[in-house]
């Protein structure tokens, strides 16, 4: 077998704002290649929930190369061949958006997800095999998930995942913190009334790797939707993060049982909706 194994992290919420890349090349199910890089974001902006999540602030990439300027040295490893990440939507959107920033040539390649073979996290895999893993260190996720991919092709059943009991519980950050004023108001009048979100009452429980919650609530805010902070009768829509309130789940189940359906969304569901929406 023979692939190749990508991650990108990224300053901010938007996908072209490559901060590091992690490349690995397996053949015969072997690590024989690595590459690795901090690149430096355009206007090297970051957002200080990404920094908390990998650890790349602006200092680190000031003096960095640009992505045009390391284009050259990924393409090889891109071009022609079949292209592996955990969660590829996020890391292949992430390359596309970068090279159309940059007015680059999108090159031929196939691409395939651990995420959606295994419907597990990164962090809970490693664990489940005994592998250590320094998470969100591009080149350092890149090798988890090539060897995630090596085990699903093993003529062997793959086995059944532990959940990681040693995962950092993000806790109580300013990123959980209630949303509270402007916020709240709708603005129907400047929505698409054709969006999905439009007059939809919803609710944000747990914390996002692509989002601030302020940030969250903003982007619906604009697609039409009526931000609450607690679950009632008139809520339409949750988006569920990693780690939400068990009270507002709950509160979920009781109201479906009663024959109100309040769709739940999480994280992956959320950003192929917004990309639809783009």
């Amino acid at each position: 077998m023979e692939f190749i194994a990508i991650d990108f992290e990224t300053a901010h919420s938007a996908r072209w704002s490559i901060c590091q890349v992690g490349i690995v090349k397996v053949k015969n199910g072997e690590i024989i290649d690595r590459y690795e890089s901090l690149v430096r974001p355009p206007d090297n902006r970051y957002n200080s929930f990404n920094t908390t999540i990998h650890g790349i602030d602006a200092s680190m990439t000031v003096n960095a190369p640009s992505f045009y300027e390391i284009w050259e040295d990924v393409l090889p490893y891109i071009e022609g061949q079949l292209v592996v990440a955990h969660n590829a939507q996020f890391d292949i959107g992430a390359l596309q958006q970068v090279l159309e920033l940059y007015d680059l040539d999108v090159p031929y390649f196939e691409y395939d997800c651990t995420y959606k073979a295994t419907n597990a996290a990164l962090d809970d895999l490693c664990y489940t095999f005994g592998w250590e893993l320094k998470h969100h260190d591009a080149l350092a996720d890149a090798e988890a998930c090539a060897k995630v991919y090596v085990e699903l092709h093993r003529e062997r059943a793959f086995p059944e995942i532990i959940k990681n009991p040693f995962k950092k519980k993000k806790g109580n950050t300013p990123f959980r913190t209630q949303l509270t004023g402007d916020i709240l108001q709708p603005d129907f009048e400047n929505a698409d009334p054709e969006s999905p979100f439009y007059r939809q009452k919803v609710v944000i429980t747990g914390l996002f790797n692509s989002w601030e919650r302020y940030e969250l609530a903003s982007i619906l805010k604009k697609l039409g939707a009526k931000i609450n902070t607690n679950i009632s009768g008139q809520t339409n829509m949750v988006m569920v993060g990693s780690d939400p309130g068990p009270s507002k789940l709950k509160k979920i189940d009781q109201f479906n049982a009663n024959g109100k359906y309040i769709q739940k969304l999480s994280e992956i569901e959320l950003k192929e909706i917004f990309e639809i929406l783009k």
